[in-house]
């Protein structure tokens, strides 16, 4: 090979090089503007969702599922109110299963209802946690 041809492979690689490092960084400033807008856009969204009363509803969901879990089953255990629930029963040798409803005195607190309930417990602890 003679010298021109090597410099003028050498350059070609040199410029083919330097094309593609300027444009990986031009890529980069455009993700990086890309990425700033989406963030404006994303904190003018909470924003709006801050202003529109959430606080307040999540309040009242937590006054009511507190108020389902504490003073009411406190008041209805003074009294005689019964609840019905339902009981699976085995028939003959567990091969026939039936429904067998029962009236119990008090209060029957739901599973969702305590899932609701750590779910609250955990967020409000855990939002203290982060302050």
């Amino acid at each position: 090979m003679t010298p021109e041809l090597i410099a003028m492979l050498g350059g070609g690689v040199s410029g083919f090089i330097m094309k593609f490092i300027a444009q990986q960084a031009q890529s980069q400033t455009r993700l990086f503007e890309q990425m700033l807008k989406k963030q404006k856009m994303a904190d003018a969204s909470a924003d709006k969702a801050a202003s529109r009363g959430g606080a307040w509803m999540r309040r009242a969901i937590t006054f009511f599922v507190m108020f389902a879990i504490i003073i009411v089953p406190t008041v209805l255990a003074f009294t005689d109110i019964g609840v019905s629930v339902q009981k699976e029963t085995n028939g003959l040798l567990g091969l026939f299963k039936g429904v067998k409803w029962e009236t119990v005195n008090g209060y029957v607190i739901l599973p969702e209802v305590r899932q609701t309930a750590l779910a609250i417990i955990g967020f409000y602890f855990g939002s203290s946690q982060v302050k």
